[in-house]
């Protein structure tokens, strides 16, 4: 009975750590970079850029407002390279969650 119980927790202890590794492997594989510029479509009463999209190769990502995404809203202009997560807003625009940037030399 021992030894079936002790089988049955290593199985299970097996099974949970390959879950955890492909559940990894899946998320890590939507993280891209992408290299553009940086463009405000939107201010606040104070001037103040509260939106932002990175256009790079004919395609436009509306940059998500994180952390790191609200710095990038004081680079209108400047070119960048981002990684993130691409997504899809509510109205299927492509959105880029970003987790790093670089600003790029002029």
């Amino acid at each position: 009975m021992k030894r079936n119980k002790r089988s049955l927790i290593s199985g299970l202890c097996a099974l949970v750590l390959l879950c955890v590794v492909c559940a990894t492997n899946l998320f890590a594989a939507d993280q891209v970079t992408v290299t553009g510029t940086v463009y405000a479509t939107a201010w606040d009463d104070n001037g103040d850029v509260i939106a932002a999209v990175l256009a790079c190769s004919g395609e436009e990502f509306i940059i998500v407002a994180n952390a790191a995404g609200t710095e990038l809203f004081n680079l209108n202009y400047k070119d960048v390279m981002a990684s993130g997560v691409i997504g899809q807003d509510s109205e299927g625009n492509k959105t880029l969650t970003v987790s790093s940037y670089e600003v790029l030399p002029e």
